[in-house]
């Protein structure tokens, strides 16, 4: 298209004016790059506050300070300068470019002249309080639904292991800051703690079992697969749904608390003590998933310390752990969290109930075998576990979805060996933690079978746990203990006076009065603690009312509120009236009877009437073999 003649004279005016000017056009830095002259600069963007606010309650707030510590700050404390510079760990950058409290300050400029310009002096601290408390009331409020983890092996809500090692949280492959929140996880700030290393081969896992088996003498088989398997689920902290615990017992000289050294030494994320009450370890390990290992657990005089012990074990190996509160001395109650597994030693094991074997599997070790010594390989291996530990606990994180398949398959050949329920969850676990560290794979149904077999010696099958449940325990208890006789020095249990008057009519002999075991004389013993035998054919005495009983057999009349009888339990597990609860979980038990109007039946025991009395078959008490046929 061709230009008109004004338009060209348009164009060669624009030209010169152009070329002609006092300022030429400059290309700017911008235009130099490829985006057509550049964007315009960036406004500045804002920075994230340092302190992360958790939520409110009760006029307390609740804080991740700078570094990841949990902070609580009650609403005067927030108008306090000292208190909100700790909480922001001394550096008040942030508050001063977010709420900045400014000054007037007077110069001069280049020719004299007196300004006055604003300066930052310091941070605005109501407003910094208004910012915080509404941040606090955005969160929530604040309860036992966060959960703020100490340091410790914890799990996700999949169930994946998160080892918090205080100033490190390693989730899966990676380490994150204190401070990280997983749903309701959060994992607050503390001082170092050891870590995982990088995982060592499964040789070096076999090494380590082979040393266990070989420096020390078991009493059963399989007992160094056994230390493995409490081992590796240490490692797992409270990530494991059931965390079995182990006691070492043996004579002295037998090399438990050396054994017990090195396992202290393998796991290096522990607490570990020789002197601690249950209150002791609650206070030390609250809030933190993590095993305990305690040496000479229940070598003491209060036996019911001991037993504290296995009380605490109970609930801080399973689900959630031991969650509680105690009372402190300032009258304010403190809550309290324990979870892991726990490895004790001693001598010998507190008394254990029914529900504490299912919990606890006891190694049984020996004096070594012809005055072996080894004490120098017992150091040197201790010192060894210092240095694969960490490696083996490596292994034990990265073979996690291995532990979770191989516990299955190997609960189930628990199962089918003939093991109860709840014992297939004890040995289940400790065979699939063992199974880890020393293989590569999931075990075959084969391959579980097998490992099962190596170990029958620890499978308590159904009779077994049926001989060690409460009620066996009281009964054993109860026919053991040895009482005065009448008129004589002698001291009989209460076991052999039952079976003395269990003789049968055909089989007395005249008695002696003057015997001190004689039938009479053993009647007004038993009387005396509140027990009555029955045979299953006792003659009719010459009243000529017939013998009261509760079923046919030979039967014991039991009147439990007789107080020599009461005494009998002091300091077990069945002291006061819990006796009366195990007895009545027997098959052959019968309440008190009670007549037509329905008052209860008196039983007359050395010429004194008592109410209340029960009935139990002598053939379930083990005491007669009239029960052959069936109860």
């Amino acid at each position: 298209m061709m230009l008109s003649e004004d338009e060209e004279s348009g164009l060669d005016a624009i030209r010169s004016a152009i070329n002609t000017a006092e300022r030429q056009f400059q290309v700017i830095e911008g235009g130099k790059g490829d985006d057509n002259g550049g964007r315009p600069p960036k406004t500045k963007e804002k920075k994230p506050c340092p302190v992360v606010t958790i939520g409110h309650l009760d006029g307390s707030f609740y804080f991740l300070d700078r570094v990841g510590q949990l902070r609580v700050l009650k609403a005067s404390q927030m108008t306090r300068r000292p208190d909100l510079v700790a909480l922001f760990g001394g550096n008040i950058d942030w508050l001063k470019e977010t709420f900045p409290k400014t000054a007037k300050v007077k110069d001069k400029d280049a020719e004299g002249n007196e300004t006055a310009r604003e300066v930052v002096v310091d941070f605005n601290i109501n407003h910094t309080c208004q910012f915080l408390q509404r941040e606090c009331f955005s969160a929530g409020l604040f309860g036992d639904h966060i959960q703020i983890r100490r340091p410790g092996i914890w799990p996700t809500s999949e169930g994946m292991p998160v080892v918090h090692c205080g100033d490190r949280v390693l989730v899966g492959s990676k380490l994150e800051l204190p401070g990280t929140r997983i749903g309701n996880q959060i994992w607050a700030a503390a001082p170092a703690e050891p870590r995982p290393a990088e995982p060592c081969e499964a040789i070096d896992a076999r090494e380590f079992q082979r040393q266990v088996r070989e420096l020390w003498d078991f009493r059963l088989e399989g007992s160094d697969i056994i230390v493995m398997g409490m081992l590796a689920c240490a490692y797992y902290g409270a990530a494991i749904p059931w965390r079995p615990a182990g006691f070492l017992t043996g004579p002295a000289g037998c090399g438990k608390s050396s054994l017990l050294r090195v396992l202290q030494n393998a796991i290096p994320l522990k607490f570990a003590t020789n002197d601690a009450s249950k209150a002791g370890i609650e206070q030390m390990v609250d809030g933190r998933a993590i095993p305990m290992l305690v040496d000479e657990a229940s070598d003491r005089v209060d036996q019911r310390a001991a037993r504290a012990l296995l009380d605490l074990v109970l609930s801080a190996t399973g689900g959630e752990g031991t969650k509680g509160a105690r009372g402190g001395s300032d009258g304010i109650a403190r809550k309290i969290a324990v979870a892991g597994s726990i490895i004790m030693a001693s001598i010998r094991p507190p008394d254990m109930e029914a529900q504490h074997l299912g919990r606890f599997t006891l190694v049984e070790m020996q004096a070594p075998r012809n005055g072996a010594d080894h004490t120098a390989e017992h150091r040197d291996f201790a010192e060894w576990a210092k240095e694969i530990g960490p490696k083996l606990w490596g292994r034990a994180l990265a073979g996690w979805q291995r532990y979770s398949a191989a516990r299955v398959i190997l609960r189930a050949a628990v199962g089918r060996s003939g093991c109860q329920p709840r014992e297939m969850d004890q040995m289940g676990s400790l065979l699939a933690g063992w199974w880890v560290l020393i293989n590569d794979q999931v075990p075959t149904e084969a391959e579980a079978d097998r490992a099962v077999e190596c170990v029958m010696g620890y499978i308590r099958t159904a009779e077994t746990a049926e001989a060690a449940s409460g009620s066996q325990q009281m009964i054993d208890h109860l026919l053991s203990q040895k009482v005065q006789m009448d008129r004589s020095t002698d001291r009989r249990s209460l076991s052999s006076l039952i079976e003395r008057m269990l003789v049968p009519v055909n089989e007395e002999k005249p008695d002696i009065e003057e015997n001190a075991f004689s039938r009479k004389n053993v009647a007004s013993v038993l009387a005396s603690y509140g027990i009555r035998v029955v045979r299953r054919n006792e003659p009719t005495p010459r009243s000529g009312q017939d013998v009261p009983r509760g079923s046919e057999g030979d039967g014991l009349w039991i009147w439990p509120r007789n107080a020599m009888l009461t005494a009998l339990f002091k300091d077990t597990p069945f002291a006061g009236q819990k006796f009366v609860y195990e007895f009545a979980r027997m098959e052959s038990y019968r309440p008190p009877p009670r007549n037509a109007r329905g008052h209860q039946i008196t039983i007359t025991m050395d010429g004194k009437k008592n109410k209340g009395c029960f009935w139990v078959r002598c053939c379930e008490l083990g005491l007669s073999d009239d029960g052959d046929d069936g109860l």
